[in-house]
């Protein structure tokens, strides 16, 4: 049986490794119907090169997941536009506004704090010979960045915490039901009125942090609504937090998994060196494995046409695996040139948290290296990494070392 007829995202053993289907995709059906999403999906570089960068052709409104519409599935108001699914000039509006706090400059002033954060976390977590390296790092520190960054209380974060979770885990288990959980749809609404009561705090005493920025507006923007921070808040949790986690996780999965690249960068523990792992960890196990458009009409792409009204699923991971732009894509290089990966999305909707997943990665793999440059995998943790339910979001839910 070809690895075609098995090929499913809602698949656990394609959730596990989905790269092998990936080659079948890209060699023998570049534009594949999956029935289970009702979605054509594109593998190839240059599909989903085209598929991102031109969004009047390959719409972000009202996507459609099994027929039905995806806003409709999902715990939160669909009815309020996001930077992720909306068209310009809505999309231009938003992402003129949120943008200004995503400068590199302000990323950059930034990294003091990122390094702290991750020197605590990081002699806390090797203070023992065997730690979970999700709980210590990879979680904590891109979410405790988020939260100061919004001006989340430090007495909610745990709450704050606590509903990301819920909501960023919560795509796998409706993709398969239909409708998100009750406890799901809970901390959604838990959320939505914490986050009104601070937007409106915020738009009556400014203190700065971003959701001050995003309710103040300025500079001949609008400020956004309650329910559009509210909004904003979540797609950075996704762009900004869980994208950093799961590089994280993936990048010490790689680099013990590739031996000869882990004594690499033990020789060589700089800065650059760790932000060449997070860079070639990005394409080699990207943290987003796709993202769905909806066909504004009949357009050709390899291996036929899709009808107009038609969803499609481009598969970055795919795509930064293709032979055709990286060679040897197989092969886990930090040397490797890797300008153009796909990790981030493309055109008017690259990811708005690229820069600060850069900026935290390399610095936690930094103080990692130099507190604890060997480890391995501890005895407790499974043979079968767990990636949780979702296709989309790729990072181990733990990942268990021991110092060696």
């Amino acid at each position: 049986m070809s690895l075609l007829d098995k090929f499913d995202v809602l698949d656990p053993e394609v959730i596990n490794n989905p790269y092998p289907y990936f080659v079948e995709l890209r060699e023998k059906a570049p534009l594949f119907w999956l029935k289970s999403l009702e979605a054509h999906v594109v593998s190839r570089y240059e599909d989903v090169t085209y598929v991102l960068k031109n969004p009047a052709l390959f719409s972000s409104v009202d996507i459609r997941v099994k027929g039905q519409l995806a806003k409709d599935r999902s715990p939160l108001d669909g009815s309020v536009a996001n930077l992720v699914n909306s068209d310009p000039p809505v999309h231009t509006r938003l992402r003129g506004l949120v943008s200004r706090a995503f400068i590199p400059k302000r990323i950059s002033e930034m990294e003091p704090r990122v390094l702290e954060l991750s020197k605590g976390f990081v002699a806390e977590m090797t203070a023992h010979e065997e730690f979970d390296f999700m709980d210590g790092l990879a979680s904590p520190l891109p979410v405790t960045v988020i939260s100061e960054m919004l001006g989340i209380e430090v007495s909610r974060r745990r709450d704050f915490k606590r509903w990301s979770d819920s909501l960023i885990h919560s795509g796998a288990q409706t993709l398969r039901d239909g409708k998100p959980s009750e406890e799901v749809v809970r901390n959604a609404h838990e959320m939505r009125d914490y986050m009104a009561e601070i937007a409106e705090k915020r738009r009556r005493e400014p203190t700065g942090d971003l959701i001050s920025l995003l309710v103040q507006g300025g500079e001949g923007a609008e400020p956004l609504t309650p329910q559009e921070v509210n909004s904003f808040a979540i797609i950075l949790l996704i762009a900004g937090n869980e994208t950093t986690t799961n590089l994280l996780g993936n990048s010490l999965l790689a680099l013990i998994r590739n031996p000869e690249q882990y004594d690499w960068l033990r020789r060589n523990p700089t800065r650059e060196a760790c932000a060449r792992v997070s860079e070639e960890t990005l394409r080699y196990d990207s943290p987003v494995m796709g993202l769905l458009r909806r066909t504004t009409q009949d357009v050709e792409l390899s291996g036929g046409k899709v009808p107009a009204g038609s969803s499609v699923m481009a598969l970055l991971a795919s795509a930064n695996h293709d032979p055709r732009k990286f060679s040897n894509p197989e092969r886990f290089d930090p040397e490797r040139e890797t300008n153009g990966l796909m990790s981030f999305g493309h055109g008017i909707h690259f990811c708005l948290g690229a820069p600060l997943t850069r900026l935290e990665a390399p610095v936690a793999l930094k103080e990692l290296m130099e507190r604890a440059p060997r480890l391995g995998l501890a005895s407790r943790q499974p043979e079968r990494i767990d990636y949780g339910g979702s296709f989309f979001l790729r990072g181990p839910r733990s990942l268990w070392l021991r110092k060696s």
